[in-house]
């Protein structure tokens, strides 16, 4: 099959926290099996960014099948907007002491802010799945330890609203991956969880 991948840097190899190598990766592991896959894949990407990628995509018919992997650089709990991101970043070294100051539990549970609003998310799922004549697929966000929601409040209320967002759509459940699938950093995948999403991929192919 020809298919599309479009992914923030879940599809990625990585060298930390724990290393993933670029054939360990799971749109590697469909090359290895024959498919035909070409990777759109941006670190840090929102579906708003990924929607940006489209464009370079508009001979729609080219495609089998679209997968799409996004969602929790949209929906983790934040102690800063974007725009005011860039703005501590531009200040040098009184940004990085403001950004070390405001990135605190505290702050992100009094201002209650995701890159994305989940109104925003479902908007941008569904232009993706009108953007292609192929059908697509998007894969659940990984669940949240018990480690994540202490390190990151509120993660796993997040991840489960936008997931059901998914869930309306085709979806690939990711509720039932291995502890070890999942690095420490508690949202990239290991070489084990790209294995296994490659294999549930696999299994929902014609």
């Amino acid at each position: 099959m020809r298919i599309l991948v479009f992914s923030d840097s879940l599809s990625l190899p990585r060298s930390h926290p724990e290393t993933c190598l670029h054939e360990q990766t799971w749109p590697e592991l469909l090359r290895k099996k024959g498919h035909e896959v070409c990777l759109s894949a941006i670190g840090g990407a929102t579906v708003k960014d990924l929607l940006k990628q489209t464009f370079y995509f508009q001979d729609r018919r080219y495609f089998d099948l679209v997968i799409v992997q996004c969602g929790i650089v949209d929906c983790a709990p934040r102690f800063a907007k974007r725009w005011e991101l860039k703005i501590l970043q531009s200040l040098g070294k009184f940004g990085s002491w403001g950004m070390k100051l405001l990135n605190r539990k505290s702050i992100r549970n009094l201002r209650k802010l995701t890159y994305t609003s989940e109104k925003n998310y479902r908007e941008g799922i569904q232009r993706l799945e009108n953007a292609f004549d192929a059908p697509v697929v998007f894969v659940e966000i990984l669940p949240a330890s018990s480690s994540y929601e202490t390190q990151l409040p509120g993660v796993s209320k997040n991840i489960e609203a936008f997931n059901t967002i998914l869930r309306s759509h085709r979806h690939i459940s990711m509720k039932d991956i291995p502890s070890n699938g999942i690095m420490s950093d508690h949202h990239h995948l290991s070489a084990e969880g790209h294995a296994y999403l490659a294999d549930r991929i696999l299994n929902q192919l014609p």
